[in-house]
């Protein structure tokens, strides 16, 4: 039984807010309130482990007073100015500045948007731009099947790449070119790691030959996959990539919405492999989600040819004070609180418990780990690999929010994927409690 005050909420909700990725008219029936630490609260009270740290945003978790108190001081003195037409606030440049200590080398050029999509969009606006800059006509943009890039006006048509996103709302925009991802258990070559000699790497340039070399501006791939279940590389996919890239003149967007700021154990997720993109898109965790924010990082290459030359795109809220100033707060927080090395500490002690634990079940086919970026495949059959229904991922979620631990078990790309990543300042305590809650729901699954 719940309150009469969550029923009317639930109920209101309903009726009144369109949630995505769900049905028009539903909810998942559970309200969040407040929360603290690594823990959200509903309004009945309950605490529950935030295993997906939102969205993959909330890494410092929840109760942060000193970016509150950041983002009130800022509030207090200036909401916000545009950035258009050369204005600028002192909160963005400081902002700006505090980036290129944590950046990789060389990426030290910014645009600032309200958030991931319109990352994409500028980074591929960028890309296009830059070739016609220098009277060439490369337009196309590789990206993965499955990827997921945002649902922005141009981003969507880069994004779930077999079409299921765009089902009702008509074909995408042209331009865009899709490639098999680096997704190992689920391979779209039928082969297996590492016997496959990283065919999936290998045939980026097969595609990039095929569409024309002077038709391709970028590639563009997440490090690691978000959505698509967090699914991480073979260690010689980025390296293989990147000298791809190269070969073929064409610019490496690395997509790091998802996977920057800290929750690989470092502080982007490429520099795992020592590559660097030309152009780097980032938002979600810059601030902890505390205020839609994210930005773009370009290289000197992609500066030098854009430099002197109007760049006839921008939003209302791009370079944000207020984000800009949570923003510097949570980046002085992941270098003073050495919040990479948690990641990597907690993020080890997990796989352990996985592969010792979790894998051996009958309804696990196996998992990536990167960091705090695991994503662990449950099917209903070993041998098949087939998936269960979206009736009994349902059932699973709702059976961890149950036991206090709010999950993602998800439709990934082909599969379904549990997302284990929390926010990453969680004890190695408060680690074992969230898998000791979760490992009796996974052992009861029974294969069909």
């Amino acid at each position: 039984m719940v309150s009469k005050r969550t029923e009317d909420l639930i109920k209101w909700d309903a009726e009144h807010i369109i949630h995505p990725y769900i049905p028009v008219g539903h909810n998942a029936g559970l309200v969040i309130e407040k929360g603290h630490g690594i823990w959200l609260v509903d309004t009945e009270g309950r605490e529950y482990i935030d295993m997906g740290a939102q969205l993959g945003y909330a890494l410092l978790g929840y109760g942060r007073k000193d970016i509150a108190d950041a983002v009130h001081e800022q509030i207090s003195n200036l909401g916000a100015t545009h950035l258009w037409f050369g204005w600028s606030n002192t909160k963005t440049i400081e902002c700006a500045q505090k980036l290129t200590e944590v950046t990789p080398k060389g990426l030290d050029r910014f645009h600032f948007t309200s958030g991931g999509s319109e990352a994409i969009d500028s980074a591929l606006k960028m890309a296009r731009l830059y070739w016609s800059l220098q009277g060439k006509n490369k337009w196309k943009i590789i990206c993965f099947y499955g990827s997921y890039h945002g649902f922005g006006g141009g981003t969507w048509s880069t994004s779930l790449g077999r079409g299921n996103a765009w089902e009702g709302i008509g074909p995408p925009m042209p331009g865009f070119v899709f490639t098999p991802s680096y997704y190992c258990y689920r391979c779209m070559f039928g082969l297996k790691y590492p016997d496959c000699n990283m065919q999936c790497a290998r045939y980026l340039g097969e595609v990039i030959q095929s569409e024309g070399v002077g038709t391709v501006a970028a590639f563009m791939a997440e490090p690691v996959m978000g959505a698509a279940g967090l699914i991480a590389p073979p260690p010689e996919y980025w390296p293989m990539v990147r000298k791809i890239c190269d070969e073929h003149d064409v610019l490496m967007i690395g997509d790091e919405v998802q996977s920057g700021f800290v929750k690989t154990g470092k502080m982007f997720a490429l520099q795992n492999w020592d590559v660097t993109p030309d152009i780097m898109t980032m938002a979600k965790a810059i601030n902890n989600g505390f205020i839609p924010f994210g930005g773009v990082a370009i290289n000197d290459r992609v500066y030098q040819v854009l430099k002197d030359n109007p760049f006839w795109h921008g939003y209302t809220y791009s370079g944000h004070a207020v984000g800009a100033a949570a923003s510097i707060v949570t980046l002085n927080v992941y270098l003073r609180d050495k919040v990479i090395e948690n990641t990597a500490k907690v993020g080890k002690h997990i796989t352990e418990r996985l592969e010792a634990e979790f894998k051996p079940l009958p309804c696990v086919g196996g998992y990536t780990a990167l960091g705090l970026m695991i994503g662990v495949e449950i099917v209903a059959n070993k041998t098949t690999k087939a998936a269960f229904s979206p009736d009994m991922r349902s059932k699973i979620q709702r059976q961890m929010w149950d036991k206090g631990v709010l999950a993602r078990p998800i439709s990934g790309y082909g599969g379904t994927r549990l997302f284990i990543s929390p926010p990453c300042i969680i004890t190695m305590e408060q680690t074992d409690k969230m898998l000791d809650l979760i490992l009796p729901v996974i052992a009861a699954l029974k294969p069909s």
